[in-house]
C-alpha cells in the first residue's frame, strides 16, 4: 500500500480533483445566501413537523480562544477579556437558544435532542458557573434525561483533573482533545506548546473511567512534519491510548486567514505527496497498534462504541468526524455553527461577530446561507457520505431507498471512474462498487465523481 502511494505518477494525476473533504453534500460553496431567517424558520416547521421523532445532534459553538493557533480555519475571536466571553453567553447566545425555544413553542414543537456537542474556538474556556449557566439553559430548550452521548472540545492546556471531572458531573460523556501533533518543533510552528506529558497527567484513572469515550485529533500537513516525526506523535498518541483518533488533512487558506501565512515563516509546509505519504503512514500505524479504521480519518479500539457502529453499519461521516449512529440531523447555535435536517436542507450562521450580534439585536436568527436539497441531492449525499464513511456503494441499497436503477442512473459516473480502477484505486463490478485499500487514500477525490455541482473533465488528469 504504502509503495504504491508513493508513486508520484498517481498522486500527481490525482491531486487535481482534490477539494473537498464531503462532510456535507452539496458543500457549503453551493449553499444560498438567500436562504435567510425565514427559510430557516420554515424549514424547522417543515421537517421536525414531519418528523417529531427523529434523533437530533445538538452542536453550540464557542467563538473564543486565549491565544492563536496558525493552523485553525475555524471561526474564533482571540481575547484574554473574560468579560467578552460571558457578554456573548449571556447576551447573544442565550437569546439565539430563546429565538429557537419560542419559535418552536409558537409552532408546538419539540427537539428530540439525542447528542450535544460543544465546538470552537475552545469551550473549555467558559468557567465553571458559565458552563452549567449554559447546561441549564439548554434544558430549557430540550429533555436532557434523552441525550446519549455529550462532547466536548477539549483544549488540554486550559484544564485540570478537577475541570475534567466537573464535565462528567454535568453530563458530559465523550472528551475529544486537540493534539494536532506531539513534536515539539511543529508545535513551535503552529503556536501550540503541550507535551505528552500534559495529556499523562490529566488522563488518569480517574478520568478515563468517568468518561465513554476520549478521542484524539491530529492534524497531517504542518511545518515541519515529517513521515519520521509522524510516526513519533503516533507512538505517544498509542501510548496514551484515547479510544478515539481523527487524522485529518490541515487546509491552508491564508486568501481567509492571513495569519496561517505565519506558518510558513521558517519552512515551507509539506507538499500534497509528502501529505499522502504521511497520512498513509499514520494510518498503517495506528492499525498495526491495534485501532480499527472508522470510516476516512478516524480510528477507534475494536471495544470503543465508534467501532462497534461501524460494524453494524450504523455510523456516518460528517463535519465532526465519523460518528456513531447516523447523524443526519443537526440544530446549531453560534456564531458560523451550521447544522442540516436529514437530507432536506443546510443551513449556517453569520461567521462575522458583528452580523452575528446584529442580527441577534433584532430578534432575528442569524442565518448566512443555506439550502433545501433536491432529489438528486439526496442521492448523491448519500453515496459521497457512503463512501467516505464505508468505501463502497451496493447499488440495490441505493435503488430501493431512492427507487431508482443506481447503473443507469450514474452512468456517466461509472464511465469516468473507469479510470480509477485501471489505476487499482476501485473494483467495480454490476452489484456494487468497493474501493482498494490504496484507493481508501483517493476516497475524495472518488466521491467527487459523483458531485453534480462541482464537475472536473476526469479525462484531463493525468
Amino acid at each position: 500500500m504504502i509503495e504504491l502511494l508513493n508513486d508520484i505518477k498517481l498522486l500527481k494525476k490525482y491531486h487535481a480533483s482534490l477539494v473537498n473533504d464531503y462532510t456535507e453534500y452539496p458543500t457549503k460553496a453551493h449553499w444560498s445566501e438567500n436562504f435567510g431567517q425565514n427559510e430557516y424558520k420554515n424549514c424547522l416547521v417543515d421537517w421536525i413537523g414531519k418528523n417529531p421523532d427523529k434523533k437530533i445532534l445538538f452542536y453550540v459553538h464557542t467563538p473564543f480562544c486565549e491565544q492563536l493557533c496558525y493552523f485553525c480555519l475555524c471561526s474564533k475571536f482571540i481575547t484574554q477579556d473574560y468579560d467578552k466571553v460571558k457578554n456573548y453567553l449571556y447576551n447573544y447566545l442565550f437569546k439565539e437558544i430563546d429565538l429557537l425555544k419560542n419559535h418552536l413553542n409558537k409552532n408546538k414543537l419539540s427537539l428530540n435532542v439525542n447528542e450535544i456537542y460543544f465546538g470552537g474556538g475552545s469551550p473549555t474556556y467558559y468557567k465553571e458557573e458559565e458552563f452549567k449557566n449554559l447546561i441549564e439553559k439548554l434544558k430549557e430548550l430540550f429533555e436532557f434525561k434523552k441525550v446519549d452521548d455529550f462532547t466536548v472540545e477539549i483544549d488540554p492546556r486550559r484544564v485540570n483533573e478537577e475541570k475534567l471531572l466537573f464535565y462528567s458531573e454535568m453530563g458530559v460523556n465523550r472528551l475529544s482533545f486537540g493534539i494536532q501533533d506531539f513534536d515539539i518543533d511543529v508545535q513551535k510552528e503552529i503556536n501550540r506548546i503541550q507535551p505528552p506529558e500534559l495529556l499523562k497527567k490529566l488522563l488518569t484513572d480517574k478520568v478515563r473511567k468517568s468518561f465513554n469515550a476520549i478521542n484524539f485529533d491530529l492534524l497531517i500537513g504542518l511545518p515541519a512534519q515529517n513521515v519520521t516525526t509522524i510516526k513519533k506523535t503516533i507512538n505517544k498518541v498509542v501510548e496514551l491510548k484515547p479510544t478515539q483518533i481523527q487524522t485529518m488533512y490541515m487546509h491552508y487558506k491564508p486568501q481567509t486567514r492571513k495569519y496561517m501565512i505565519k506558518m510558513q515563516r521558517n519552512l515551507l509546509l509539506p507538499d500534497f505527496y509528502d501529505r499522502k505519504a504521511m497520512f498513509a503512514n499514520a494510518s498503517k500505524n495506528l492499525l498495526e497498534s491495534g485501532y480499527k479504521r472508522a470510516g476516512f480519518e478516524s480510528y477507534a479500539l475494536p471495544e470503543d462504541v465508534l467501532s462497534k457502529s461501524i460494524d453494524k453499519g450504523e455510523a456516518y461521516y460528517n463535519s465532526l468526524g465519523t460518528q456513531k449512529g447516523e447523524v443526519t440531523n443537526f440544530v446549531a447555535v453560534g456564531s458560523s455553527a451550521h447544522g442540516c435536517l436529514g437530507n432536506e436542507y443546510y443551513f449556517q450562521n453569520f461567521y462575522e461577530q458583528n452580523l452575528y450580534r446584529e442580527a441577534i439585536d433584532r430578534n432575528e436568527f442569524p442565518i448566512y446561507r443555506g439550502m433545501k436539497l433536491t432529489e438528486d441531492d439526496k442521492i448523491r449525499q448519500y453515496i459521497t457520505k457512503t463512501i467516505r464513511t464505508y468505501f463502497k456503494i451496493e447499488y440495490e441499497e441505493v435503488n430501493s431507498k431512492y427507487n431508482v436503477n443506481f447503473i443507469n442512473y450514474f452512468e456517466p459516473e461509472l464511465k469516468a471512474l473507469e479510470e480509477f480502477s485501471k489505476d487499482g484505486l476501485i473494483n467495480i463490478n454490476d452489484k456494487n462498487l468497493k474501493l482498494t485499500e490504496v484507493g481508501v487514500h483517493f476516497s475524495p477525490q472518488i466521491a467527487e465523481v459523483f458531485d453534480k455541482h462541482n464537475k472536473i473533465n476526469y479525462k484531463g488528469l493525468v
